[in-house]
């Protein structure tokens, strides 16, 4: 009995002994097998990824969605890489070219990422005085899926979906072509759905069903962010064509689902008509040569100036064809924000946005003028603008001080009386 203990217990040892030679080696086949050629598996997905984006002759349509709230629509950037560096235009401005570096990072899928300065490509993310936490953009991007014509990604810090798209042809045409949809693009749709179109948040919104969709231009027409069933199909992409204001899908299996479109009306002005030189009329008597400078990345005008330390920002409406002009941040003295405030000369002073010019073409396309006029008179019946900074005395009480620096004034001063009118200039 004895014997057969010991018989017993050597074999409950030799088996253990067994058991954790088993474990010892299933340890390290699992570490064969998950370890080191997962590190091997992303390297050569993070090399594939290169070689894909360099592979391109003409290079690459990044179509682009910045801001958790997508506030701002889609932009599609044009993108040529090299083994370092990625030359950047973006298809909603003419003539743009910005080169900077770029690289693969590792965060449980390969990164591609944007982390050496481009104007362009970090116009979502740059912060401003008036903006301290920029407009929502980013600069880094997982990949999700890659073949030879697409690459998937989404933002680190959005999640919001992005997409490069191989080029068939050269970048200048398809801005040129891009500029040309959005330049002519219609204010509302019919046929199988109606909706309407908003430019400043490219977005358009479906009657009865309550549905608003972020797009991007392309050089066809538009891209939606995500596909809607429209009459029994699932729709994304559609072409425009200005002479006929129509928008037709391009979606395999969908091409001849077609929507009207309404264009803007001819008694109002178009988006990229303001374009220009003018003379600034103020004071009755006063002028300033200012430049409206078309900025579709967000829907509005800037006006340039006045002064090398700042510019007005203009929003454009486009139903009524009107730009508005109201209070905003316009910079920083040491520190300390300057703000465009309206006012009247009875002495009420406004920095809410509500308390805004509405700048209004008077109809004569041969001698065009664009009069000022205060877009809620019943709240602010403004006539005036200047710049201001906001301090605060002994007893907590906020106060405007006129900004005296020489470098932010008009014709020496920071006081804009009786703004009249812009006037445009033809030579």
């Amino acid at each position: 009995m004895k014997d057969k203990k010991i018989i017993r217990t050597s074999a409950l040892f030799a088996t253990l002994c067994l058991l954790c030679t088993l474990c010892t080696s299933c340890f390290k086949s699992q570490e064969d097998l998950f370890d080191e050629p997962a590190s091997i598996r992303m390297q050569q997905n993070m090399e594939r990824v290169y070689a894909v984006l360099r592979s391109a002759e003409y290079g690459w349509e990044f179509e682009y969605y910045p801001g958790a709230d997508l506030a701002y629509g889609g932009v599609v950037y044009l993108m040529k890489f090299d083994s370092l560096t990625v030359d950047v235009q973006c298809s909603l401005i003419a003539d743009s070219v910005e080169t900077s570096y770029y690289r693969m990072t590792n965060d449980n899928g390969p990164v591609l990422t944007f982390d050496t300065y481009n104007g362009l490509l970090h116009y979502f993310s740059t912060p401003s005085s008036s903006e301290y936490e920029a407009k929502g953009g980013e600069f880094e991007f997982v990949v999700r899926e890659i073949n030879e014509d697409e690459v998937l990604l989404y933002g680190k810090k959005t999640h919001n979906t992005a997409y490069l798209r191989r080029l068939k042809s050269d970048p200048a045409d398809y801005v040129q072509r891009t500029i040309a949809n959005y330049d002519n693009f219609v204010q509302s749709f019919s046929g199988i759905v109606e909706g309407s179109v908003d430019l400043s948040s490219r977005s358009i919104s479906l009657m009865g069903d309550s549905i608003h969709i972020p797009f991007a231009f392309t050089d066809q027409g538009i891209h939606l962010y995500y596909p809607v069933p429209i009459s029994g199909h699932r729709v994304q992409a559609f072409a425009f064509d200005a002479e006929s204001n129509t928008l037709t899908c391009i979606d395999e299996g969908a091409e001849g689902l077609s929507l009207q479109g309404t264009p803007v009306e001819s008694s109002v002005m178009r988006f990229n008509q303001y374009e220009g030189r003018y003379n600034l009329r103020y004071n009755n008597g006063s002028s300033a040569v200012v430049i409206l400078v078309p900025n579709r990345l967000e829907g509005n005008y800037r006006l340039t100036g006045l002064s090398p330390k700042y510019q007005l920002v203009l929003n454009y409406d486009v139903v009524s064809g009107d730009l508005t002009l109201g209070p905003q941040i316009v910079g920083d003295i040491d520190g300390v924000s300057v703000y465009l405030a309206t006012y009247n000369t009875a002495g009420n002073v406004w920095i809410n946005e509500a308390c805004s010019f509405t700048i209004h073409w008077n109809g004569n396309k041969f001698y065009p003028a664009y009069r000022f006029s205060p877009t809620n008179p019943s709240v602010a019946n403004c006539n005036s603008m200047m710049l201001i900074t906001l301090y605060e005395d002994a007893d907590g009480g906020l106060h405007a001080a006129i900004v005296d620096r020489g470098e932010w004034q008009t014709n020496g001063s920071a006081v804009f009386l009786y703004l009249s009118q812009l006037s445009k200039i033809f030579n």
